[in-house]
C-alpha cells in the first residue's frame, strides 16, 4: 500500500514519454481516461493495453489525464464538450451528468459478468437513488468521512471525539482544527451538527439509527433551500474561530509530518489511510462521529461525447476483474468497490501482526472499521446528492462568505 515518490515520479515519466506518441494515434485506437490525480496505480495502463490487444486483436493506446475537482471534470465534459471515453466523477456529480443526459449505458454484454462482485456490501443500495438500474456509474472507490486526530496528543477512544462538536470553537482543541477546503463536505457537515440535538431524539441518544433518522440525515444531503444555506453559513462562521486553517491535501501531510499544530481534523477515510499506512502514521485514530456522516462513492462513467466507448467498457471489464483490481488496491490503498478484493484484503489484514505491530491496542479494530466500514457505520451514513445547477453558485458564494469572513 506504501507509494514511495520514487515509484510515483517514474510511474508518471512512463505514461507521460507513452503519451508523446499519442497524438498520431487513430481515434478508434485510442482510450481517453480522465480520472483524479494519483487515483490509480498507472502501471495497469500497460497492462491494460496489452490485455486489450489479446482479448480483441486490436491495438489501444490510453491517454490518461487527471483533475483536481468535480468542478474542473464536469467545465471539461459540459462546456468544452471534450471526448473523454471515461471520467470518475463523485457521487453528487455523477447524479448531474445523468440528469443532464451527459452519459451514455454501460454495455452491459460485456460488463454483466462481473456486477454481482461490483457492490461492497451496502454499497448498491447508496448508489440506486441515482441510478436507480445501476446502467451508468460504475463505482470505483468508496469511503467515509469523519474525525481523524492525533493519539500523541489526544486519548484513544475519546468521547470528544465521537461528536462533530470536536470540530467547533472549545478551550481544548481551539486553533488545533483543520477543515476541509470543500463547500459541499463543509456544508453537510454544518447540517448534521447544528441539528444535532433533532438527530439524537430521532436515533433514541444515537443508539437506534432507524428510518426516520435515516430520512431526516439524507435530508442533509439531498435538499437545500434559501434558509438552510443561511443557517450553514451562519454555522460555518461560527466555525472559523476556533479553526487552524482550511486545506485540502496539506494537511495530512503536515499531521503525518509533524509541522503544524494541529491535532485533529475533518478527513476523507482514504486519507486517513494513506497516513496510517505509512510506518510514523500509526499515531491517528479515525472515528465517524454518533450523529451521522457522509459516505462518498467515486466511480466510472462513459461520457456522450466520448470517442470510443467500446474501449471504455474493455477498460470498465478489466479495471474490475479480480487480479488487476488487486493490484490497483494494494497500490492505493483505499476501499474499492470490488466486493472480492475488499474480502480477502480483510482477511489479510485479520491475520497480519506485522503490520500492526507495536500499535495502540486499539489500532486494528478501528483500522479494519474504517477499511470496510460494518453496517452499524453504513447505518448512520448518507450519500450526497445533486441539488441542481442553480444552487451552485449559491454555495459557491456563501463558501466565499464563510472563509472572508
Amino acid at each position: 500500500m506504501k507509494k514511495t515518490l520514487a515509484v510515483i515520479t517514474a510511474a508518471a515519466l512512463a505514461v507521460s514519454s507513452a503519451f508523446v506518441f499519442a497524438g498520431c494515434t487513430p481515434r478508434d485506437e485510442k482510450l481517453r481516461i480522465y480520472n483524479w490525480g494519483d487515483y490509480m496505480d498507472e502501471s495497469l495502463i500497460a497492462e491494460f493495453e496489452s490485455w486489450y490487444s489479446e482479448t480483441t486483436g486490436k491495438k489501444i493506446k490510453v491517454e490518461y489525464d487527471t483533475f483536481d475537482t468535480n468542478e474542473d471534470m464536469i467545465t471539461r465534459i459540459e462546456v468544452q464538450k471534450e471526448d473523454y471515453d471515461l471520467v470518475c466523477p463523485s457521487d453528487y456529480m455523477a447524479e448531474r451528468m445523468i440528469k443532464s443526459n451527459l452519459v451514455s449505458k454501460v454495455n452491459t454484454e460485456i460488463f454483466d459478468m462481473h456486477r454481482d462482485d461490483l457492490f461492497y456490501d451496502g454499497l448498491a443500495e447508496m448508489i440506486t437513488p441515482f441510478d436507480a438500474n445501476n446502467e451508468y456509474f460504475v463505482p470505483y472507490i468508496w469511503g467515509t468521512f469523519g474525525i481523524m486526530y492525533d493519539t500523541d496528543k489526544i486519548a484513544v477512544g475519546s468521547d470528544d471525539m465521537k461528536t462533530w462538536e470536536a470540530l467547533w470553537p472549545s478551550s481544548k482543541y481551539n486553533k488545533r482544527i483543520l477543515m476541509k477546503n470543500s463547500v459541499r463536505d463543509a456544508y453537510s457537515v454544518a447540517r448534521i451538527y447544528e441539528n444535532r440535538a433533532r438527530l439524537s431524539e430521532l436515533s433514541d441518544g444515537f443508539t437506534d439509527y432507524n428510518a426516520e433518522y435515516r430520512a431526516e440525515l439524507n435530508s442533509y444531503f439531498s435538499e437545500i433551500s434559501a434558509d438552510t444555506l443561511n443557517a450553514a453559513k451562519a454555522t460555518l462562521i461560527a466555525q472559523r474561530s476556533g479553526l487552524l486553517k482550511y486545506e485540502v491535501d496539506d494537511g495530512k501531510n503536515d499531521m503525518l509530518a509533524g509541522t503544524t499544530d494541529a491535532w485533529l481534523g475533518l478527513f476523507w477515510s482514504c486519507d486517513s489511510g494513506i497516513i496510517m499506512n505509512e510506518t510514523n502514521g500509526k499515531h491517528f485514530y479515525y472515528e465517524v462521529p454518533k450523529e451521522g456522516s457522509n459516505v462518498w462513492v467515486d466511480g466510472w462513467l462513459i461520457p456522450k461525447y466520448a470517442g470510443n466507448a467500446d474501449a471504455a467498457n474493455y477498460f470498465l471489464e478489466f479495471i474490475n476483474t479480480h487480479e488487476y483490481a488487486k493490484t490497483n488496491f494494494e497500490y492505493l490503498g483505499n476501499t474499492l468497490a470490488v466486493k472480492s478484493v475488499m474480502d480477502e484484503a480483510k482477511s489479510e489484514l485479520e491475520a497480519d501482526t506485522q503490520f500492526f505491530a507495536g500499535t495502540y491496542p486499539e489500532f486494528k479494530q478501528m483500522y479494519l472499521d474504517m477499511m470496510f466500514p460494518p453496517a452499524e457505520v453504513l447505518a448512520r451514513c448518507g450519500v450526497m446528492r445533486d441539488f441542481g445547477k442553480a444552487w451552485s453558485t449559491e454555495l459557491d458564494s456563501m463558501w466565499i462568505d464563510v472563509k472572508i469572513s
